[in-house]
């Protein structure tokens, strides 16, 4: 794993030379010359000085030539360099006003939490074309908001329960023994006497001790809704992953074995939320991990930009693509959905 934090300090021109290189390699996908460096950054100097220019970034480590070519690509310490750049010169800006206006829409239209982040993940996927990934935090201190309970049958009924943090929860209880509607009613409304405002995670605890204190024809109704709460408080305990964008990976140029790889590891939930929990700062700022800077061999070949987002406890978000990706274009659209993110979930948890 490489140290991000070491950063070669370059001259004006030099940082211009790797520049040119890095974003004509992320634009075409072939070595760049001298020639065309002169052309793009439009240096006042002969290709003949510039190809001096590129053998001392050579030597630096910051660029390579493939094979016998001419021409130069980007190595991991490279894009590093690049990134580091656009830190210092306030880039990469902001996505187009049409395209924040896009994520604004789709994000602002969620009805809950699970919706948000599965939409969240579409709309980073579909704006980068690489792979998206969404940790959704892990909800220990939400508390309930609403309660419902109504019956369905004499032997079913359906619960809904929704935290302070927008997490809904909707099951259909099956009641074993026959239950009617006035004592559904009774359950309905001591719950929402006395578990609204609880903490999602004592729910259950606090459901049992209403069910042993309780006449014996509302016991089967009580003991259904506490493994409900339980088994609610279980999944949230869990850190859950949502992943899109998968096929984008096939037309990103991945060498084959390095491909399946990623691919496999994409469907390891856990090592995954690890890798984006590890990869994000302790604000809300992105990160960016290239090539081997991960901690997970697996992903060498490739680069994360993540971001972390804050309600009630931290998740992540980010963006998993080849180090050859369109850092400008991928950080500035992880920074808008991020920020849409996290004022939907504002709205959410009203």
């Amino acid at each position: 794993m490489l140290d991000e934090t070491v950063v070669v300090v370059l001259d004006e021109r030099k940082e211009q030379i790797l520049r040119a290189v890095v974003t004509e390699y992320i634009a075409g996908g072939e070595p760049v010359g001298s020639a065309r460096v002169v052309a793009v950054a439009g240096l006042d100097c002969s290709a003949a000085t510039v190809r001096n220019e590129m053998a001392v970034l050579d030597e630096l480590g910051l660029i390579m030539a493939p094979h016998t070519s001419a021409g130069r690509i980007p190595t991991d310490a490279g894009y590093r360099a690049f990134v580091e750049m656009l830190r210092d010169t306030g880039a990469p800006g902001s996505i187009e006003s049409s395209q924040r206006e896009l994520v604004g829409q789709l994000l602002s239209a969620a009805t809950d939490v699970d919706d948000l982040l599965a939409r969240t993940t579409t709309v980073l996927s579909q704006l980068t074309r690489l792979v998206s990934l969404v940790v959704a935090p892990v909800f220990d201190d939400a508390h309930l908001k609403l309660v419902e309970l109504v019956s369905l049958t004499p032997h079913t009924a359906l619960l809904l329960l929704v935290s302070d943090t927008g997490s809904v929860t909707k099951r259909v209880l099956e009641l074993g023994e026959a239950t009617d509607d006035d004592d559904v009613a009774r359950v309905r409304s001591a719950l929402q006497e006395r578990l609204v405002g609880r903490s999602m995670s004592a729910l259950s605890e606090s459901v049992s001790a209403m069910g042993a204190d309780a006449p014996v024809e509302l016991q089967a109704v009580l003991s259904a809704i506490a493994a409900v709460a339980a088994s609610s408080a279980a999944d949230e305990a869990v850190h859950r992953m949502l992943v899109s964008g998968r096929a984008s990976l096939a037309t990103e140029g991945l060498p084959r074995g390095d491909l399946s790889r990623v691919l496999a590891l994409l469907d390891e939930q856990s090592t995954l939320a690890r890798v984006l929990d590890n990869s994000t700062g302790d604000d809300s700022s992105a990160v960016v991990r290239i090539g081997q800077e991960h901690d997970v061999e697996d992903l060498e070949s490739t680069s994360l930009v993540a971001q972390r987002y804050q309600l009630v406890s931290a998740g992540a978000l980010g963006v998993l693509g080849p180090t050859r990706m369109d850092y400008i274009k991928v950080l500035s659209t992880v920074g808008a959905v991020a920020e849409q993110l996290q004022a939907t979930l504002a709205d959410l948890s009203r």
